[in-house]
């Protein structure tokens, strides 16, 4: 790389480094990180330059930092976009842990509001992930996932695993919950029609796609329909 590029880059990294507000940093990163300019500079520096803040957002963590683990993240998946375990990881941490790092007492209304927060701010970082580096199916279910489990929010939730199951290298199983959502959100008729659906896809000797549990539920939502 030329000596002019690494002076650059050297520069810009200090700046994106200085002290300032969270929601400061991310705006800057969006607005670098989106297209061209960093990533065309950085070239074959972008996987140490993301490891090195990887590393550090997990100092962050360690340390409960909520707010410079947050902008660590952003850095590392600014450097390099392309691996899913900074986009996956990095959204658990921000729905999972910091929620848990509350103290023990606190109102159970303020370990709601911040749960909530947080997911919201993992949803975020995963649709950014899905702007930058394409979809898959991981992030995808990521997002149900969070959706489910600290939202409660079964319509979305829904939504997210039918957009994962309909990725290449899908989980097998991201279609079967689609299913069961549907279903318990008081649509079997929708459910029957999209098992009906993926059946023909599933092999009959890999275990993971569970074909005969899929026939079975089948047939019960059939019975369950034909009941009404």
């Amino acid at each position: 790389m030329p000596l002019a590029s690494l002076l650059a880059v050297g520069f810009l990294l200090r700046a994106l480094e200085q002290p300032a507000p969270a929601l400061w940093r991310g705006a800057q990163l969006t607005a670098l990180s989106g297209r061209g300019g960093l990533l065309s500079v950085l070239g074959g520096l972008r996987t140490p330059l993301a490891a090195g803040y990887w590393l550090r957002a997990n100092v962050a963590w360690e340390n409960r930092d909520a707010a410079a683990m947050e902008a660590l993240i952003g850095l590392t998946v600014a450097a390099d976009e392309r691996p899913l375990y900074f986009w996956l990881n990095g959204a658990r941490m921000l729905a999972y842990d910091v929620p848990g790092w509350l103290p023990a007492d606190a109102p159970a209304a303020v370990r709601r509001r911040a749960v909530e927060a947080q997911a919201q701010r993992a949803l975020r970082l995963l649709e950014h992930g899905l702007g930058w580096r394409g979809a898959a199916a991981a992030l995808h279910v990521e997002m149900a996932n969070i959706h489910l489990r600290r939202l409660g929010d079964l319509e979305n939730a829904a939504r997210c695993y039918r957009l994962a199951a309909e990725q290449p290298g899908a989980p097998y199983y991201a279609a079967r919950i689609h299913a069961e959502l549907l279903r318990a959100l008081g649509r079997p008729r929708e459910a029957l029609l999209w098992l009906r659906r993926i059946l023909p896809g599933l092999p009959p000797h890999d275990p993971e796609a569970r074909r005969e549990v899929v026939r079975e539920r089948i047939a019960a939502l059939e019975r369950e329909l034909a009941g009404r």
